[in-house]
């Protein structure tokens, strides 16, 4: 795994870890690495690990992204060693910690307890499913088959989806599924858990275009039942097609299954909207994927096809066609 030295002026130098979620650095509070400098932009640049990679983006700052002294255009691909600067206070070296281990799932041991009982379920992988369905990690006979979804990216990027929405949790925050209250806790397991892999409820193929009749197009078809949903919004369309290009785009790369499909909320606000569209962007694509899912369900579609996380977005398909 690689890791960048933060150094300062007046900063205790630290380590932080960097994986393939992108570790956005900036002036910004919802930046990873918050910088209170006037000479760095409000989200200054991007710095992520891609298998034996690592790579740096600068996000169009004013005053630059320097490596080695070095002011860099767009993405460069970094090695270890490499001295990044941003703005007048701030380096950062890059370095090796051990090896990439292709999960994230070792960072904390997380269940969900029982308010009521006390009892415990502790999660078995990333994923943790509450409901009726036989697949389910802990099945309640009077629950939708799938009640609620947890899923758990990294210690400040765990979230549960129900019905259309999807909200950020945090440990010790009290839940309610299907009539129960939940805490999500920490736990000490004895033995790491075997890492499982993700189910696959999502027997779908998603066709979209750009440049259909009428405008933009997509449709979802079950590939188990046949059934088919059109959809022709022009917002939601483009959204379709920008997530299903990318899942096909990371299968052909070869990205491990966790890591298919995720694109950056910016990136698919800008390809919906366009650059203007970043102001008010966040609320637009919260918006946006409630009025898809909301549509897909109707149509007899598992709505948490569309999954979010922390600043990125995905749709869970089997097969692509655009």
């Amino acid at each position: 795994m690689y890791e960048l030295l933060v150094e300062g002026d007046s900063a205790v130098p630290r380590a932080v870890s960097v994986g393939n979620r992108p570790f956005a650095i900036g002036r910004g509070p919802s930046n990873d690495l918050v910088v209170p400098d006037g000479l760095v932009s409000w989200e200054h640049a991007k710095i992520w690990a891609d298998g034996a990679k690592i790579w740096c983006a600068d996000m169009s700052s004013t005053n630059g992204t320097f490596v080695n002294d070095n002011r860099i255009n767009g993405t460069v691909q970094l090695d270890v060693g490499d001295c990044i600067s941003v703005g007048g206070k701030l380096r950062l070296k890059v370095q090796l910690h051990g090896k990439e281990t292709g999960g994230r799932f070792d960072m904390r041991s997380i269940a969900l307890e029982e308010v009521a009982t006390g009892l415990k379920h502790p999660f078995r992988s990333t994923r943790f499913i509450v409901g009726s369905a036989m697949d389910a990690d802990l099945r309640l006979p009077d629950a939708p088959p799938y009640a609620a979804e947890f899923a758990y990216h990294g210690v400040d990027d765990l979230w549960m989806m129900v019905e259309n929405e999807d909200r950020q949790l945090e440990i010790g925050q009290t839940v309610e599924v299907a009539g129960l209250k939940f805490r999500l806790i920490e736990v000490d397991i004895p033995r790491a858990p075997t890492i499982q892999p993700q189910r696959d409820r999502f027997p779908y193929r998603l066709s979209a275009t750009l440049d259909g009749p009428t405008g933009p197009l997509a449709e979802l078809e079950d590939l188990d039942n046949g059934r088919k949903a059109r959809v022709e919004a022009e917002t939601r369309a483009i959204l379709l097609f920008l997530l299903g290009r990318k899942v096909d785009e990371d299968r052909k790369s070869g990205k491990p299954r966790d890591e298919i499909g995720w694109c950056a909320d910016d990136d698919i606000i800008v390809g919906v909207w366009g650059r203007g569209g970043l102001a008010d962007g966040a609320n637009r694509l919260k918006v946006l994927v409630h009025r898809l899912r909301a549509e897909v369900g109707k149509q007899g579609f598992d709505p948490w096809v569309i999954e979010r996380r922390k600043r990125f977005i995905r749709i869970r398909i089997r097969e692509f066609t655009g």
